[in-house]
């Protein structure tokens, strides 16, 4: 059994994305994800960092390929951190504090949970059958 030199094991090895544009694509839904949800806050100042991301990464070669599915994956940063802030939820919930007591009332964590795997399942599956195709 011989071994074939990487150069030769065919086109679709020279034709895979490098992995810092996965993360590219990732982090550049991950902002436009977080400028979304904090639209009325820190919003205003991700969305057009998140823009620039992306017309970056659509203008420049290196990231004009598959990886792009890589920003869905990247939306789902946002719904997990709303999940994660909620996940004593839903209802009141009170903390004791050194001065008091402070509530807050929160929401269920799950929804935003099954929306956060929802997009990563999307992404993964995505970036699989584009992988196979080639």
């Amino acid at each position: 059994m011989t071994q074939t030199p990487l150069s030769q094991a065919g086109p679709s090895a020279s034709l895979r994305p490098p992995p810092w544009s996965y993360a590219w694509w990732a982090l550049t839904g991950a902002v436009v994800g977080f400028g979304v949800v904090g639209l009325l806050t820190i919003g205003i100042f991700l969305l057009p960092v998140g823009l620039a991301l992306l017309v970056v990464g659509c203008l420049w070669k290196p990231l004009q390929n598959s990886s792009a599915t890589a920003a869905v994956g990247g939306l789902a940063a946002a719904p997990l951190y709303l999940a994660w802030v909620n996940r004593d939820g839903p209802g009141t919930v009170c903390e004791t504090l050194a001065d008091g007591t402070s509530c807050a009332e929160r929401w269920s964590p799950w929804p935003f949970l099954a929306v956060a795997v929802v997009l990563v399942a999307v992404s993964v599956t995505a970036v699989t059958k584009t992988r196979r195709a080639r």
